[in-house]
């Protein structure tokens, strides 16, 4: 058999005299367990993450070969690899009937996130979603007692989300959601506090200090790519790009809009207060100002049940057929009429959500050929005008912020004021 190139990753591989599943690290054959088996995938990944994160050196606590072990010394311990420097070894821990596993943890906190990480209207949080991810890179772990997993096996699984190309800060994410994990089952004295307080010894990845790839810096967009954007968008899609760049809303906020939700008892500035946002479950509140400008786009949606959503992707479908009905040339079947599906297996919803607004604004970048950008970045626009014309203090207000460091990410410095300042004192 060819030796596998350096630097590629070891492949699994079906040793059929055994009907096992094998993989060789660093010359050494490691047998996973039935070939197939959810047991085995998870078995082959621990042992990558761990190969990986010791930087080539051989996993010694699992994936030993068939052959007999040797047997225990005066101390409990396997003799597991043998180096001229000396002799590995790793504890013998037999895992007894009281011992809980990853596996039964990650479900218990499962079902706990389903009910705790939503929302005032019962929607599930982000929260959940990093939940989620953190049970995702815990699966080569779900046969492990859960009071064996410390710090270097938390390297381990981190270390193989870097192979895997997982950005920097993805993978940051997933060992805090992992952490959070941990402390709950702490708190519910499934695991001792030790463990948890032992995994909070692990630093994060920082940047340029690690093979993580960076994530691109998010940029302002242009007022000339937005309007090329616009002209291809739907006229509902279109307006919530135009109000967005006015008001720096988070998209989510500008899709749950509703007519309830804003004040118009001053004529001059409206105050829109969304029943739910980022910040809801610290008991803060948010109040979004509507000028002059944005009140004319914004006017003909209010004109509906003070309980709907503004901009809804039903009024966008019904907007675009009558459109094309009447553009239409040739005369109209009779079978043509209504061709609407009686029960269609994704109908039109009632509001739009942060994911479809961005689905139709990179659809619309994409037909008007221009570079493809989130909505999420009009809020780097108006926070950068906001800081150029009043200053950082004024662009954390208008953008919702708490700290002014956040406010810095989101509006560029004003580096003409640097300019014109060594322009005039050299």
């Amino acid at each position: 058999m060819p030796r596998t190139t350096a630097g590629t990753v070891p492949k699994l591989q079906h040793h059929k005299a055994t009907g096992q599943a094998r993989v060789t690290i660093a010359g050494r054959d490691y047998y996973c367990g039935r070939w197939g088996s959810k047991e085995a995938i998870a078995k082959y990944h621990r042992l990558l993450g761990e190969f990986f994160n010791s930087h080539g050196a051989p996993p010694v606590t699992e994936g030993r070969a068939p052959a007999p072990a040797a047997p225990p010394d005066d101390t409990g311990v396997h003799v597991v690899n043998v180096s001229p420097a000396g002799v590995r070894v790793a504890p013998v821990t037999q895992p007894t009937d009281l011992a809980v596993c990853i596996c039964d943890i990650a479900a218990r906190y499962l079902l706990h996130a389903e009910t705790y990480y939503r929302d005032v209207r019962g929607r599930k949080t982000s929260s959940y979603d990093g939940a989620r991810m953190a049970i995702r890179a815990l699966e080569p772990y779900f046969d492990v007692p859960a009071i064996e997993f410390g710090p270097l096996r938390l390297q381990s699984m981190r270390a193989l989300l870097v192979e895997q190309g997982r950005p920097r800060v993805t993978c940051n994410r997933v060992v805090k959601a992992v952490r959070r994990l941990f402390k709950w089952a702490a708190s519910q004295e499934l695991i001792p506090s030790s463990v948890s307080d032992a995994l909070a010894t692990v630093d994060p990845l920082l940047a340029h200090r690690t093979t993580a790839p960076e994530l691109p810096p998010v940029k302002p967009v242009a007022d000339e790519v937005l309007e090329a954007t616009i002209v291809h968008l739907p006229k509902v899609v279109a307006d919530m790009a135009r109000l967005h760049r006015l008001t720096g809303a988070r998209p989510s906020e500008l899709c749950s809009m509703r007519p309830c939700d804003v004040d118009r008892s001053d004529p001059e500035v409206w105050e829109y207060r969304p029943e739910t946002h980022k910040n809801t479950w610290r008991g803060e509140e948010r109040v979004i100002h509507i000028g002059p400008k944005a009140q004319t786009i914004l006017k003909p949606y209010l004109e509906r049940p003070a309980d709907a959503f503004c901009f809804s992707p039903q009024e966008s479908e019904a907007a675009r057929h009558k459109e094309q009905r009447a553009r239409r040339k040739s005369p109209v079947q009779p079978s043509q009429r209504n061709r609407r599906k009686k029960n269609p297996k994704r109908p039109p919803s009632d509001r739009y959500t942060r994911d479809s607004y961005r689905r139709a604004v990179q659809r619309a970048a994409e037909m008007a050929g221009v570079e493809k950008w989130f909505p999420n970045q009009l809020r780097h626009s108006v926070g950068t005008e906001i800081r150029k014309l009043f200053g950082i203090e004024a662009s954390q207000t208008r953008l919702g912020h708490k700290s002014l460091d956040v406010t810095q990410v989101y509006a560029e410095r004003n580096l003409k004021l640097s300019r014109d300042v060594a322009h005039k004192i050299g």
